[in-house]
């Protein structure tokens, strides 16, 4: 493992354990003052982090577990690590939205009085305004380690910005707009609170499903893929049955090359690495299985190219 992946690592770990640091600090804080205040929209808005604790608890676990290198027991690593972590914390976000859900309608039905406002619109101030920089931190992390823990862990926090900036609202206009019946905008800001998370959560499993069930590289990752191997063109006949998957941070690639029969062992081990090195220069964190195949010979311009590889 080089230099540059161990200190990738090292801000992995370091970007996990301070996400669990500042949200432990937050459902503290969200509990006691919803509590205090009645308030269901902060009280959802502590479960709502509650689930990004548990969430960045586990997202911990897998970014430490996910760097761990090949065993006996894991011949391709522990890649896949991160995209469980990140299918465990989609569930975690749809739990929570129905809890929020649940706790609304009590509210609706059985309304109470809400107290101490002022301190819950202070709160609810600090959680958006630390959410937002603490998210942006983890997805730069997240882009730059490409893990899909972390990234899921990002989301979380940001769905937590949009969440925490409507419920300030909500408090806001019930503390300061004399208006009868106002107080129904705080189980209905917590409503739309879970609908916002249900849509995060949603894409989180969707994503990490996709990435457990082998799906294909992105287009545009693919694409520079052929365009590192095409780069090389002059080198061999043609390429076929290209084929990528993603297990947490790392992409898997394997392909057939199809070289000039002629084209002795030693030059052909020198060209697979090549490409090797080419396409991970254009996508960190891949392991590339090239197949070699020899020309049929039964193209007449191939056989004039032969001669080059001889």
């Amino acid at each position: 493992m080089g230099k540059n992946n161990i200190d990738l690592n090292k801000k992995k770990v370091f970007a996990a354990r301070f996400s669990i640091i500042s949200n432990a600090t937050l459902v503290g804080l969200k509990f006691f003052i919803g509590i205090i205040t009645s308030s269901v929209s902060i009280i959802a808005e502590a479960i709502h982090s509650g689930i990004d604790l548990v969430a960045a608890i586990i997202a911990n676990y897998s970014v430490r577990k996910s760097v761990q290198p090949p065993d006996d027991s894991h011949k391709f690593g522990h890649g896949k690590v991160e995209n469980i972590s990140a299918l465990i914390e989609g569930m975690l976000i749809l739990f929570a939205a129905y809890l929020i859900l649940h706790e609304a309608y009590e509210k609706i039905v059985r309304p109470v009085l809400l107290n101490v406002l002022g301190v819950g619109i202070g709160i609810m101030l600090i959680s958006t305004v630390s959410n937002y920089y603490i998210s942006k931190y983890l997805f730069k992390v997240s882009k730059e380690t490409d893990s899909a823990a972390l990234e899921a862990d990002a989301w979380h926090l940001r769905t937590d910005v949009y969440t925490s900036l409507g419920v300030f609202i909500g408090l806001f206009l019930i503390n300061f707009v004399p208006i009868k019946g106002i107080g129904i905008l705080d189980p209905i800001v917590a409503i739309l609170t879970a609908l916002l998370i249900i849509k995060a959560g949603y894409n989180i499993s969707k994503d990490a499903i996709l990435n457990l069930a082998d799906i294909k590289l992105p287009q545009e990752q693919e694409n520079l893929i052929k365009t590192a191997i095409e780069e090389n063109s002059e080198k061999f006949v043609t390429f076929h049955n290209l084929r990528t998957r993603r297990a947490g941070p790392y992409k898997y690639i394997d392909l057939h090359l199809v070289v000039s029969k002629d084209l002795h062992v030693d030059k052909a081990h020198k060209l697979t690495h090549h490409l090797t090195a080419d396409i991970r220069n254009k996508l960190k964190n891949t392991d590339v299985m090239i197949h070699l195949e020899p020309c049929d010979s039964k193209c007449e311009i191939c056989k004039l190219e032969c001669s080059k590889h001889q």
